[in-house]
């Protein structure tokens, strides 16, 4: 807090400001002023809470500050300085709304008592602004505090216990039943990194956010923007809908709103598998992403994390039936009987032969084979992923080609951590694997592309310290493959090739006049020029001097 001292008597505003323990009062900096017009800077310049003023000053009275403070709308506390009592002053001061007075000389206990009263006062309106401020606060982000509450619940951040839900809930004034029960309706969108295919990179916001909209358009308004809750779980994308149950009687069939509820919706107006039907549509249409939703059955509000948790493991383990309503008592995956899930020798045989849409084919009818049994879940498709990584990876190295390094990337991490989650990214994964290794297979065995992509690294990096370990890097094979495939085609090793390009280059700087011999060796990547000098002479017959003196005529 800071405080202004207003007092054409210099000792007077000296006395005020070293006789009071300000800091015992909560304030931090004390500004003087010695009229009204330094006074007024000060306010313009500072937040001042309080001002301790001279009632009567020949510049300008006391009156004269408090009358301009208040017509600048400046809402500090005054406490007036005079020489005497006057009941004219005190009832101009009450018009101010000045806070008190004290009569000279100077008395620090009375200054302390009105001090008190001033500060209490300013106390007392902060916190009144607190309030209204967060009055307003609240009644334009009551769907945000709502959608807190109910994330924080499903989240397992507020405790699992009815009692303690309650008081949360009324802490944050929040007009939630506690003792009736609710379902979940869970719509799983999938990977994010997949939905940003489609959204652009960090679009996974707006995705979000048109999905909330589809909601609320497709209920007709009925499911509130505060129980539409969007999360994330590793790099899943979910929405959870909450919904109260339904008090009404049992319909034509001796069913109970164990089929549809919602709080005080009729059945007639808002049909939830109806309203989840349109969201796949339309997902699919307009959003682009295919969503599968899952409907819970009512639990007690202690219990909705659980049942989050439960929905979640049964999208987990869906992976043959994306893009439908499920509830929460359907059998999604039926056996757990895998039994053998791929033939391997014919992928082998396939592989070896590159018959890459024959074995596409092949994995293709597999997979749909193995969803129709319902013999699909995601630890089948794990158990999938590793043999086909396997299989691949023998196949390559046999090839003496690097599959960690040809596979390294982030779109071929991307799909590799999806093709778990549903058979329609199985199925793109495998694509991926399949068509880059016999392509690059049947690249490798036209030895001729291979060896001119070392050729390029090399003449771009030949001022840099490489060697064939990096230059068969660059084309995901073994140091020894690359090797003997450069040497069979070039009949040079690759160490050799290197060495005869550098000196090449040095021969066309030292071809010029203007440069510097010492230079040179660093420019093609020689760090010692005495090893420079040998290499270069036994290659051309000439020292890089004798070679400069006679392309340039520098010794003439």
């Amino acid at each position: 807090m800071e405080i202004l001292v207003i007092d054409d008597d210099m000792p007077t505003v000296d006395v005020i400001k070293n006789a009071v323990n300000w800091e015992k009062f909560g304030i931090e900096k004390v500004h003087t002023a010695y009229n009204i017009s330094s006074a007024k800077e000060i306010f313009a310049n500072n937040p001042v809470s309080l001002a301790i003023c001279d009632i009567e000053m020949p510049m300008g009275s006391g009156l004269d500050l408090i009358k301009w403070a208040r017509e600048e709308k400046y809402d500090a506390e005054f406490i007036f300085l005079t020489s005497h009592e006057k009941f004219d002053y005190a009832r101009q001061a009450i018009e101010y709304n000045a806070s008190g007075y004290v009569v000279k000389p100077f008395n620090a206990d009375r200054m302390e008592a009105e001090l008190n009263t001033a500060i209490q006062k300013i106390r007392e309106k902060e916190n009144s602004q607190k309030a209204s401020q967060y009055e307003e606060w609240y009644s334009g982000n009551l769907t945000y505090v709502e959608e807190s509450f109910w994330t924080d619940l499903l989240l397992q951040r507020i405790i699992a216990d009815r009692e303690i839900i309650r008081k949360e809930s009324e802490h944050r004034r929040l007009d939630i039943n506690a003792d009736i029960s609710y379902r979940i309706i869970l719509i799983a969108s999938g990977n994010m990194s997949l939905i940003e295919e489609n959204w652009g990179k960090n679009g996974t916001g707006q995705y979000e956010e048109e999905l909330q909209k589809t909601v609320a358009d497709l209920s007709g308004g009925e499911i509130s923007a505060g129980r539409c809750i969007n999360y994330h779980v590793k790099n899943m994308l979910y929405t959870a809908i909450i919904l109260e149950e339904y008090s009404g009687d049992e319909d034509d069939n001796g069913i109970k709103d164990d089929e549809i509820e919602s709080a005080g919706f009729d059945k007639t107006e808002f049909d939830i598998g109806d309203v989840c039907g349109k969201i796949i549509e339309t997902s699919q249409e307009k959003l682009k992403n295919t969503v599968t939703i899952y409907i819970s059955n009512l639990y007690a509000i202690e219990n909705l994390s659980s049942a989050r948790v439960h929905l979640e493991e049964l999208d987990k383990n869906n992976v043959a039936s994306k893009g439908k309503v499920f509830r929460e008592n359907d059998e999604i995956v039926m056996s757990s009987e895998k039994g053998h899930m791929l033939d391997q020798e014919e992928i082998r045989l396939l592989l070896n032969e590159k018959k890459k849409k024959e074995l596409l084919n092949l994995l293709k009818f597999s997979m749909e084979s193995l969803a129709s049994k319902k013999m699909l879940d995601a630890a089948a498709l794990n158990d999938i992923r590793q043999d086909l990584l396997q299989t691949v990876y023998v196949y390559l190295h046999s090839k003496e080609i690097q599959a960690t390094q040809l596979f390294a990337g982030e779109t071929a991490e991307n799909l590799e951590r999806a093709s778990t989650e549903s058979l329609m990214n199985m199925v793109r994964w495998q694509v991926f694997l399949i068509s880059k290794t016999i392509d690059y297979v049947s690249e490798v065995e036209q030895s001729d592309s291979i060896v001119q992509k070392a050729k390029n690294f090399i003449h771009e990096h030949y001022m840099e310290e490489i060697s064939r370990t990096e230059v068969a890097a660059v084309v995901y094979l073994t140091p020894e493959y690359m090797a003997k495939m450069f040497k069979k085609e070039e009949g040079v090793s690759i160490k050799q090739y290197i060495s005869d390009y550098r000196v090449q280059k040095a021969k066309e700087l030292l071809s010029n006049p203007s440069v510097r011999i010492s230079d040179v060796a660093t420019n093609v990547g020689f760090d010692n020029f005495s090893y420079f000098s040998t290499v270069f002479k036994k290659t051309t017959g000439y020292t890089p001097g004798e070679f400069h003196a006679m392309t340039t005529g520098a010794g003439e």
